[in-house]
């Protein structure tokens, strides 16, 4: 059972707020016969641990029930009265084939799979977060990727080793991002339109790579909600966890928790060297 986390508290609590706000702003316009466009929410996952299977079943039902569930490269008007959601998963781990795929299936949705193509069959070899998991993992192997059902999965690239691509050389960010992409297009024979950043850690140059490589959309970790009916290359996208509680995935699926973003921007204009 989790503890107290006073920092999580504080954004659920931030969270309902923004929830409450952005609820009552739609209702106001109803009221005057005006509405507001509807969004994208993003989720994305990394594994599902046999522990916490139950969860993310929990979880896809509330979806089945609550949202309506489209791809994560969706392009066009969001219709319908329910939530509209995307669910992805980095780092295509086996946890995710044997605990989320078939959830997935049942509810009768579709996903995103971001793949490390270097990483295939292995353990992870990039750094992790000290509390996690995801140090057990292990990558799918090409033989598991090649018997995706592509009717629910589509696969994206997600590098080849996962580095902090803000941190290479130019042409060893290119490297990661075309190799991953050809790669993976030539090994499950799909065509590979999307890339998510390993860490969410991008610059404007890495985008460029990555528009250059052939990308149609790209992914970062920031909360932010999608206009599906921009041509905005970059999409944001919001963490979930399994084990998330049910009134914690509420507020992540109904995009509150965007006000992240917006902190962050924030705090990196104020942290932004001055020019002399």
């Amino acid at each position: 059972m989790r503890g107290f986390d006073p920092k999580r508290n504080v954004k659920l609590t931030v969270s309902l707020a923004y929830y409450l706000v952005q609820s009552l702003s739609s209702f106001a316009l109803r009221a005057v016969g005006q509405s507001r466009k509807k969004r994208l929410t993003i989720l994305y996952y990394h594994g599902v641990s046999p522990e916490n299977k139950l969860g993310f079943a929990r979880q896809m039902r509330f979806l089945r029930n609550r949202a309506q569930v489209l791809p994560a490269s969706y392009r066009g008007t969001l219709s319908s009265y329910k939530n509209p959601v995307a669910i992805t998963f980095d780092d295509a781990f086996v946890s995710v084939l044997e605990n989320a795929l078939p959830e997935i299936v049942s509810c009768s949705f579709c996903c995103t799979i971001f793949v490390p193509v270097g990483q295939l069959g292995q353990h992870p070899k990039w750094a992790v977060e000290a509390d996690s998991r995801e140090c057990d993992e292990l990558v799918m192997t090409s033989e598991q990727l090649k018997q995706l059902p592509a009717e629910v999965v589509m696969l994206g690239s997600h590098s080849m080793s996962h580095p902090h691509l803000s941190q290479l050389r130019s042409e060893h960010s290119r490297a990661e991002i075309e190799g991953s992409k050809r790669i993976l297009a030539d090994m499950t024979g799909r065509d590979v339109r999307l890339f998510a950043f390993p860490y969410g850690d991008h610059t404007p140059a890495v985008i460029e790579l990555c528009r250059s490589a052939g990308y149609d959309l790209v992914f970062t970790i920031s909360p932010t909600l999608v206009n599906t009916e921009g041509s905005e290359f970059v999409r944001g996208r919001v963490k979930v966890e399994p084990h998330d509680g049910n009134f914690e995935f509420f507020l992540k699926s109904n995009g509150a928790y965007e006000w992240m973003s917006y902190v962050s921007t924030i705090k990196h204009k104020l942290h932004r060297p001055r020019s002399p």
